[in-house]
């Protein structure tokens, strides 16, 4: 991470460089968004925020900024995964929970970061209430998620909640130009397929052939939907059906593209989806009715994956539904 090229989500870094100025740095903070959103960039831009020494946070030129950004400041603490669903287990909140009495080694606060906190569980969250609540004066905590959901509520009320916003189309490929050396067809090619609001993963869908595949799998199932081609439909699903990470991925893009359905019909520029001219078929044959059973039945699936049920069982219920 460049401190100069941060892009998109204005707003966020505004307020978090106006609670430095003010020095009301808060205690726990929560920056959630969609994978590859930008909330760990955002956290670690808030981490140089608070622990810069240059006359404008952040300068990205001193000896803290600097360290931070080569992940070698010994005050910015990433928290390992543990678990078995690679959360935080308790020993490993109890550890931090007696490390963070100890000072800062090299400045006045001491930044302990949480990534990626969606399958954090009850138990961890309950031995970090206390240190969330009541930390020492020099602690602060940092969380990421895709959905501030994963908390309990009495952790959210202890932490300031910043919701990591998408970024625009061009936003996107400046980064990837400018920041990740793509050229000029692969930023407008991944731009196309992604909708261009999340920089990570339209430099995803250029690294990785299996997020190709997918987005060409979300078109065709919109595609098939429009048609009520059950064959189609099933056949596609069916490949989903013993990943189940995948699978959530692949239930956000069909998300996408229905949502970019629906606002078409409504005459909507404004899409995020992989595919628009499937989408434009698609909301060609729906009535708002069938818009909405079709949108809920996604979100619906997409929900029970995310409390365990069977990813076959789901993907077989919504097959179901996708026809009505």
């Amino acid at each position: 991470m460049s401190i100069s090229k941060i892009y998109g989500n204005d707003e966020n870094l505004q307020f978090l460089r106006i609670m430095r100025k003010n020095q009301h740095i808060p205690h726990a903070c929560l920056f959630y968004g969609e994978k590859g959103s930008g909330r760990k960039t955002l956290a670690a831009y808030f981490a140089m925020t608070v622990l810069c020494t240059g006359e404008h946070a952040p300068c990205g030129v001193c000896g803290n900024c600097r360290k931070i950004l080569h992940n070698t400041h010994p005050d910015f603490i990433p928290v390992e995964h543990s678990g078995k669903k690679q959360g935080f287990s308790v020993d490993t909140v109890r550890e931090i929970c007696r490390d963070a009495i100890v000072a800062p080694n090299d400045s006045d606060k001491k930044i302990y970061i949480f990534t990626d906190c969606d399958n954090i569980g009850i138990p961890a969250q309950n031995t970090l209430l206390k240190l969330t609540e009541e930390p020492p004066e020099h602690v602060v905590l940092l969380f990421t998620a895709v959905s501030k959901t994963a908390f309990l509520e009495t952790m959210l009320s202890r932490m300031i909640q910043i919701a990591v916003r998408p970024c625009t189309p061009e936003d996107c490929r400046q980064a990837l130009t400018e920041q990740h050396a793509c050229t000029p067809a692969d930023a407008d090619r991944a731009i196309k397929a992604t909708s261009g609001r999340n920089i990570g993963l339209a430099l995803r869908f250029l690294e990785d052939s299996a997020m190709q595949e997918m987005t060409r799998q979300a078109s065709e199932l919109t595609q098939a939907v429009a048609q009520r081609n059950q064959y189609e439909i099933l056949r596609i699903l069916a490949c989903y059906e013993k990943d189940r990470m995948q699978t959530a991925e692949f239930l956000r893009l069909l998300l996408a593209q229905f949502r970019d359905a629906c606002m078409l019909k409504y005459g909507s520029a404004s899409l995020t989806g992989c595919d628009r001219p499937s989408a434009e078929q698609l909301s060609q044959l729906l009535t708002a009715g069938r818009a909405f059973r079709l949108y809920e039945a996604v979100q619906n699936a997409y929900e029970a994956l995310q409390a365990s049920v069977s990813t076959k069982l789901v993907l077989s219920a919504l097959g179901g539904k996708l026809l009505l």
